[in-house]
């Protein structure tokens, strides 16, 4: 399934609201899940943009389905400091 069309499915499913949050990036994992990057046009401004992360599973069976397993909303800071927090232990 293209990302374009699984983005279109969270949208519709009222999972990601595209009035809400911007795709930026996606990447489909070895294991058939999805990563996709949303950037919110609402909150946050171009120096501290306010991010949203969902991990999802597209399900072929007789229909294909698009299966939220998480999502995750940060900012930029949040992440910079999560990656300094696991540089010290890593």
């Amino acid at each position: 399934m293209e990302i374009k069309r699984i983005i279109k499915e969270l949208d519709l499913k009222g999972e990601v609201s595209l009035e809400t949050w911007k795709p930026i990036s996606a990447k489909k994992n070895g294991d058939g899940t999805i990563d996709i990057l949303y950037r919110n046009l609402l909150l946050g401004d171009e120096r501290d943009p306010v991010f949203l992360w969902v991990y999802v599973n597209v399900v072929e069976d007789e229909e294909i389905d698009v299966r939220v397993l998480e999502k995750m909303t940060f900012k930029k800071e949040d992440f910079v400091w999560v990656m300094k927090f696991v540089s010290k232990f890593g």
